[in-house]
């Protein structure tokens, strides 16, 4: 926004580059000081109305020559240059003329008005975790002595299948017996199947022999001293609580195993950003470890309950991890775009915003620019929708328009940006 003239650098600018001279299409420097009859018609049949300090618009004078505020000379004000009506969508004064000189100078640029597809980004950090549905926790299902431990760090890599650790468990090589007993009376109730035998398999299942080592024992007819326990996923050891040769007791927590092919970015969303937002919705998240690589994946859940603290919910970004370059606990910047349908739409820089009306100045006609109030939408990139006030096709200023409104007040003493003299 621009302040009061003769208070704003703006306005010298505007006054040294466009009221200077290039001005109004009058492509010359004011007259020469000296005595001058009072205002007139001037070269050309151009009806000079009075003389103004660019600095100070408001205060008039009769004659050309040296401004008493600044040492500048008096601008004059042409009869013709008054603004014509505009339909009542600008107020008076709010159209501004300029030459081609000027408009080349002052460096004006102007943008369609016109339909185009719109989506808004979202922003937000995030730190990279393990997926939660993959997480898997190896426990002792009997009490014994860990006699061997087969990973033997934390960050180990594992197959499924793989062998975890061997345990000496008496409980177990009990049952072991029992069902190599039940095996060898197994022929006698073959027709009904022996109920000793049955009982016996499904402990030792429940213990967690698979079926190889169950049927080892029922063919040599001996119990395995140590029970070798195998990793029922493929994935990395995050936690190893296990030490070689410890007591366990039933249920207690060996290692964790996670699946780091998939993991989840958890990022903050900003309670004014949450509109559109939706599970399933495609995001791009970018990591500092690897500049210019988009990683995409899709948002997988939405926190119901906003952090009264930050005012933030969380996001959860599902995202694939190729080759295990990610790592759970690095930083990342996620996009998330949300569609906003097509519409109107203009660049963000033709817009003057004051944070209570929002105007832009429209180019009715070479080198004329009228002051327009809009109703604008929500900012899509670098463009912003438009609900009132233009039409498809038009104009607008997008560059040198705080320029074009300094020059109107230069003219007019008055600024579209405020409705009024300033």
């Amino acid at each position: 926004m621009l302040s009061k003239p003769g208070n704003s650098w703006a306005l010298l600018a505007a006054g040294a580059l466009l009221a200077g001279g290039l001005v109004a299409g009058c492509g010359q420097k004011a007259p020469a000081p000296g005595p001058t009859p009072a205002p007139s018609a001037a070269g050309g049949g151009r009806k000079i109305l009075y003389w103004f300090d660019p600095m100070q618009p408001g205060t008039h004078f009769d004659h050309p020559g040296k401004s008493p505020f600044m040492d500048m000379e008096l601008v004059p004000k042409y009869a013709d240059e008054a603004p014509p009506p505009q339909g009542g969508s600008a107020p008076a004064g709010a159209t501004v003329e300029l030459s081609p000189q000027a408009v080349s100078a002052a460096g004006v640029a102007t943008a369609e008005v016109k339909s185009a597809p719109l989506y808004r980004v979202v922003r937000a950090a995030g730190t990279l975790g393990a997926d939660e549905t993959k997480l898997v926790h190896i426990a002792a299902r009997v009490a014994g002595r860990l006699d061997r431990l087969y990973l033997d760090f934390t960050g180990e890599p594992v197959r499924r299948g793989a062998p975890i650790y061997s345990i000496y468990s008496p409980d177990l090589v009990a049952s072991g017996r029992e069902y190599a007993l039940a095996r060898e009376n197994l022929a006698r109730a073959r027709s009904g199947g022996d109920p000793g035998y049955v009982e016996s398999a499904e402990s030792l299942a429940l213990w967690g022999l698979d079926r190889d080592q169950i049927d080892r024992i029922a063919s040599t007819r001996r119990p395995e001293v140590d029970l070798v326990v195998r990793s029922p996923t493929s994935g990395t050891v995050l936690e190893k609580k296990a030490v070689q040769g410890q007591y366990v007791t039933e249920g207690q927590d060996l290692y964790l195993l996670a699946d780091l092919s998939r993991l989840w970015l958890a990022a903050k969303v900003y309670e004014q950003e949450l509109g559109g937002i939706k599970v399933g919705q495609l995001a791009v998240a970018r990591f500092p470890a690897f500049p210019g690589r988009d990683f995409r994946g899709r948002i997988r859940f939405i926190d119901p309950v906003l952090d009264p603290a930050t005012r933030t919910a969380g996001v959860r970004i599902e995202l694939p991890n190729p080759g295990g370059l990610l790592k759970p606990g690095m930083f990342a910047n996620a996009e998330l775009r949300v569609d906003l349908g097509r519409g109107l739409a203009i660049p963000r820089s033709a817009v003057l915003d004051t944070g209570v009306r929002q105007v832009v100045y429209v180019q009715t006609a070479p080198g004329r620019f009228a002051g327009r109030e809009v109703r604008l939408g929500p900012p899509a990139g670098d463009l912003v929708q438009v609900l009132q006030g233009l039409r498809e096709g038009e104009r607008v200023v997008t560059s040198a328009n705080f320029l074009i409104d300094a020059q109107s007040q230069l003219a007019t003493g008055q600024s579209i940006q405020w409705g009024g003299a300033r």
